[in-house]
């Protein structure tokens, strides 16, 4: 009788692993072929995901990161088109899948790493936000409110102690990059299927896709990290196909921000690139590749002016009106504040007591996260958030110059500080694409300790070096030589 142990596959042998992908992939392909000759698109799908599904599963125990937190990162642009009734939306489905998979990963590498000063402060912000529901106007509004960042903050803490390499990191990178040059294809795709429908106002970009939309604006502030990955991968690359895909990508993720017109998203590109020259090693050429950039894309795109001329005119589209209330409302509360999801209802009760320079109407967000945490949860939120991104900066600093991580160290500087730039206009912390920035910080650090940990303890002057066991050797005298 056979061991049990011989009939189970060698997955560590390079041809086992070709045969079965060969397998997988032949089983896809004539299910395929099946399937789209009956012409039923739902079976084709149902089948396609049984066959794939060992790989998959195979592919997210032993690479969690790749699969499915890697797709998870790649769908985060699409967040709010792909809405699932009742459930949230399937990268929230995802991303359960995701951290629980990680957490599987984490057990099998038997190791943690130690928490982030970041995570004990947003902890804090989450209990704060807890109690604000105590004294809202609007419980449901606050509920959902809090779910969300309870839920993001839950990842954040799984993914910023699980161990995790430093090709896990890049290949999150990877697909950061992905996700955004999928958003601006997809964008370029229905401007070109049906332009008088999706151009709006400024013949800007307005995702509206059978009653599921997505933000201009956080369509645009999700392709600012890719960009500045694509920065700088560009301006670190040595071979021409590195240099000929990192200008691929960032060519066509600045076209998917042109499309949306986004000013913030524009001001924050001007901000990325100069970042990225200063701190990058090679700043003569990130000058020479920035300062064409920033100066003959307004010419060649006249509408760019237009938008940046006329916020002056209608005061950033009535932000300023807007932010008046958001004001008067926090000086009502300052320390407490109006509660989670309070604002919409305390906005409309204040609407009427500020001038509108521009009619912004009723039911207004506050566009400004400092503002909306103001409103809602006082000065002690305020300082959450504030402490919160500030100590996000201190994970950089074991991360020095000449060290393999120091180009992503630029990037997600560049990216954190046009995200910072982007909140004084709009509302971010209940977006996933600004925690994908803040977790992959964390697991950045999370590298550098872990190579600290598996270097050598090195050898103390003081410390007595243990003797070396001598042999003992018999030497023979050699005889002089005679005199001639």
């Amino acid at each position: 009788m056979l061991a049990s142990n011989t009939l189970r596959p060698d997955l560590s042998d390079r041809r086992t692993r070709l045969a079965l992908g060969i397998a997988v992939l032949g089983a896809l392909i004539a299910a395929f072929v099946y399937t789209i000759g009956t012409g039923d698109v739902r079976l084709t799908v149902a089948v396609a995901g049984v066959a794939i599904a060992p790989a998959l599963l195979v592919l997210a125990i032993k690479r969690s990161y790749l699969f499915p937190y890697g797709l998870y990162i790649v769908l985060i642009p699409f967040d709010n088109m792909l809405k699932i009734s009742g459930s949230g939306t399937l990268t929230k489905m995802l991303g359960i899948v995701s951290t629980l998979f990680i957490i599987v990963y984490a057990i099998r590498r038997k190791g943690l790493n130690q928490p982030p000063l970041t995570l004990y402060v947003w902890c804090g912000y989450v209990m704060w936000l807890l109690c604000s529901l105590l004294w809202t106007n609007d419980v449901s509004t606050g509920f959902t409110d809090a779910e969300q960042i309870i839920s993001l903050v839950a990842m954040y803490a799984v993914l910023a102690v699980a161990p995790v390499e430093e090709r896990d990191v890049r290949a999150v990178c990877t697909c950061i990059v992905l996700g955004g040059i999928a958003a601006a294809f997809y964008g370029m795709y229905l401007l070109h299927q049906n332009p008088v429908q999706t151009a709006g106002e400024y013949n800007r970009l307005m995702i509206n896709v059978d009653d599921r939309t997505i933000d201009a604006n956080h369509f645009a502030n999700a392709m600012l990290a890719p960009i500045a990955l694509s920065l700088v991968a560009l301006l670190n690359a040595r071979k021409p196909l590195m240099v000929l895909g990192s200008l691929f990508a960032l060519t066509v993720l600045i076209g998917g921000v042109l499309m949306s017109l986004s000013r913030e998203a524009m001001l924050a590109i001007v901000l990325i690139v100069v970042v990225v020259s200063l701190f990058s090693k090679r700043r003569v050429l990130a000058a020479a590749i920035g300062a064409p950039l920033l100066i003959l894309t307004p010419i060649l795109v006249p509408s760019i002016g237009v938008r940046m001329s006329d916020a002056f005119k209608t005061g950033g589209a009535g932000r300023t009106g807007i932010w008046e209330v958001g004001w008067r409302i926090f000086k009502q509360h300052p320390f407490f504040g109006v509660g989670s999801g309070g604002f919409i209802d305390a906005y409309n009760r204040n609407y009427l007591h500020v001038f509108q320079f521009y009619n912004a109407g009723w039911n207004r967000p506050p566009h400004n996260t400092l503002l909306h945490t103001a409103a809602e949860l006082g000065v002690v939120g305020v300082l959450f958030v504030v402490t919160a991104f500030a100590v996000t900066f201190r994970q950089f600093r074991p991360i020095k110059r000449g060290d393999s991580l120091y180009d992503l160290r630029v990037a997600f500087t560049a990216s954190l500080l046009g995200l910072a730039l982007v909140s004084l206009f709009i509302d971010l912390l209940n977006y996933k694409y600004f925690w994908l920035a803040l977790t992959t910080v964390a697991q950045m650090r999370t590298v550098v300790a872990m190579r600290r940990r598996a270097a050598p303890a090195p050898v103390l002057a003081n410390e007595p070096v243990p003797a070396l066991p001598v042999r003992r050797t018999f030497l023979r005298r050699r005889s002089a030589p005679a005199a001639p």
